[in-house]
C-alpha cells in the first residue's frame, strides 16, 4: 500500500509538472484547489500535497496564503530539442502509465533530436479536454484515448482528424482486422489501436483451495460456476455477515454486457430476443439476490478492491487491469476460467488508440511515432513482462501459448464476434440511457422481467 501512495502523488507531480513545461499552465496562472485536484484525480489530500510539495521544492509553483497554488510569472520554459511531438493523453489510463513510457523510450531511440511531450489530464469528457486545451494554445499532434472516447470524438468531431492508411498503411496491415474495422468511420481508419483486451474471468485459485472449491475447467457449466460461488461465500468470523464472495460483478457498460453476450444477447433491435435477455438479467438476480454468492462493483471503481483482499473469488477484468494488479502487487497468481454463462463466444472488447489531429504540426513525425507503436519490437517490449496484448497477433503469438489465446477469445471467431462498447447499438446515448435506470435493478427493486420489457421498448423504439 505505501508502494501506491508513492506511486499515486508522484504520478500527480509528474502529470502536474508537464502541464506546466507544455505551457498547458502558463506562467501568471492558478493551480486548480488542493480540494478540486483531490476530486479531479481521486487522491488522497496528504498525496496533493505531497506532489504539490515536490513541485514547489523544483521552483515550478508558488503558494499564496489566501489565494492559491500559482505557477511564477518569472518561471522561464526551457526550449527542447529543435523538434517536439506533443501527445494529450486521457487519464487515468494503465496503458499510459505502463506502456506509453516504453513507445516514447522506442521512439527517442531512433529520433533523438525529437522531444516527446505527454500531457495527461483527467475529466469525464475528453472531447471537452481536447477542445480546452486547443483554446488555451496547446496543440497536440496526438491523441491517447480509450476506445469509447475515442469513437466518440472522431464521430462527433467529424473531419477534425486525419486519415491514418495513407500515413502509415504498412504499419496497419500486420494489425488484427476487426480492431481497424472498429476504429474506422465509413472505411476510413481514423484510429490506430495501440492494445486491446478481451473482457474474460479470472479467479483466485487460492481462495478455491481454501475453501474446497473446484477449480474451473475448459468445459465447466453455468451450475459449476454457481456452486463454486456458493463455496466460496462465508462469513469467516463468525458475525453473521458473509465476508467473502463468489463473484464480483462490474455495473458498468464496458464489462457486465460480456455475461450478456455470452448467453447469445444481442442489443440491436434487428436481433434482439426477449428471451436470452431475460435469462441474463435473471441469472444476475439469481446470483446478487437468491443465491447471495456475488457482490457489486461500481461503475466508477472497476479495479477490484475486493479481489486484492482475497475477499471475492472470481471478477471480470481485462489485460490492462490485470497489469496494473502485477504492478502493484497481489498476493496470489490470478488464472484465466472460461466464461460459463452461455454457449455464445463473444465477449466485450477495450482498447488504447492513437489519432492525430487535423491541427497536427508536422503529421509525418506524428505517423512516425504511430508507426514506431505498431512495431513488432515495440510491441514485444511492452508485452513480454505484463499482462498487455498486442495489437499484431504475430506477437501474441510469440508471447503466449495458444491455450491462453483461447481462453482469452482472441483467436478465431471470439474475436471477430466480439463488441466494443459503442458497436453494441447504433447510438451511444441508447446504452447511457440503460444504464442510468438500471439502479433499481441493480438493487433488486426491479424485477428482471420488467426490465428486460423496458430495455427492450428502448432498443425497438429508438
Amino acid at each position: 500500500m505505501k508502494r501506491e501512495n508513492e506511486f499515486r502523488y508522484m504520478k500527480l507531480a509528474n502529470m502536474l509538472r508537464e502541464q506546466i513545461l507544455s505551457g498547458y499552465i502558463r506562467p501568471g496562472q492558478y493551480l486548480l484547489s488542493e480540494n478540486e485536484l483531490t476530486r479531479h484525480y481521486g487522491l488522497s489530500r496528504s498525496s496533493v500535497r505531497k506532489a504539490l510539495d515536490q513541485l514547489l521544492d523544483e521552483g515550478l509553483i508558488e503558494k499564496r496564503v489566501g489565494q492559491g497554488t500559482i505557477v511564477p510569472h518569472q518561471l522561464s520554459i526551457p526550449k527542447g530539442g529543435t523538434d517536439t511531438l506533443r501527445i494529450l493523453a486521457f487519464t487515468p489510463s494503465y496503458f499510459a502509465d505502463y506502456a506509453l513510457p516504453t513507445i516514447q523510450k522506442q521512439f527517442q531511440a531512433k529520433f533523438p533530436h525529437v522531444e516527446v511531450k505527454i500531457l495527461n489530464l483527467p475529466g469525464p469528457s475528453f472531447r471537452d479536454l481536447f477542445e480546452t486545451s486547443r483554446e488555451l494554445g496547446f496543440q497536440p499532434d496526438l491523441l491517447f484515448v480509450p476506445d469509447k472516447h475515442g469513437y466518440e470524438l472522431i464521430q462527433e468531431l467529424t473531419g477534425s482528424f486525419l486519415p491514418l492508411e495513407p500515413l502509415v498503411s504498412d504499419a496497419l496491415a500486420a494489425v488484427y482486422p476487426k480492431l481497424l474495422r472498429s476504429f474506422s468511420i465509413q472505411n476510413t481508419v481514423l484510429a490506430a489501436p495501440l492494445t486491446f483486451s478481451p473482457v474474460y474471468l479470472t479467479y483466485n485459485p487460492r481462495m478455491f483451495e481454501r475453501f474446497g472449491a473446484d477449480q474451473p475447467h475448459a468445459a465447466w457449466t453455468k451450475d459449476e460456476f454457481i456452486t463454486a460461488a456458493k463455496r466460496l461465500t462465508r462469513d469467516t468470523d463468525g458475525d453473521g455477515i458473509n465476508d467473502t464472495s463468489g463473484f464480483s460483478i462490474p455495473t458498468a457498460l464496458s464489462r457486465w454486457p460480456a455475461v450478456a453476450l455470452r448467453n447469445g444477447v444481442h442489443f440491436r433491435a434487428e436481433q434482439l430476443q426477449t428471451d436470452t435477455l431475460l435469462n441474463t438479467l435473471n441469472f444476475l438476480h439469481d446470483i446478487l439476490f437468491r443465491y447471495r454468492v456475488a457482490t457489486l462493483a461500481s461503475r466508477s471503481a472497476l479495479n477490484s478492491e475486493a479481489f486484492h483482499l482475497e475477499r471475492t473469488g472470481m471478477v471480470l477484468t481485462t489485460t490492462l487491469e490485470m497489469t496494473y494488479w502485477e504492478r502493484t502487487g497481489l498476493p496470489f497468481e490470478p488464472k484465466i476460467a472460461p466464461m460459463p454463462f452461455g454457449t455464445g463466444t463473444s465477449t466485450m472488447l477495450i482498447a488504447n488508440a492513437l489519432v492525430i489531429p487535423d491541427t497536427c504540426q508536422d503529421p509525418a513525425l506524428a505517423a512516425q511515432f504511430i508507426r514506431v507503436a505498431l512495431d513488432a519490437e515495440t510491441q514485444s517490449a511492452f508485452c513480454r513482462n505484463s499482462s498487455f496484448l498486442s495489437v499484431l497477433p504475430s506477437v501474441n503469438e510469440a508471447l503466449r501459448s495458444h491455450e491462453d489465446l483461447q481462453a482469452l477469445g482472441v483467436t478465431g471467431e471470439g474475436m471477430d464476434s466480439s463488441y466494443f462498447t459503442h458497436e453494441l447499438v447504433d447510438d451511444l446515448e441508447l446504452l447511457y440511457e440503460i444504464e442510468r435506470e438500471m439502479d433499481m435493478f441493480w438493487c433488486g427493486l426491479e424485477s428482471a422481467a420488467s426490465f428486460a420489457q423496458k430495455i427492450c421498448s428502448k432498443i425497438t423504439n429508438h
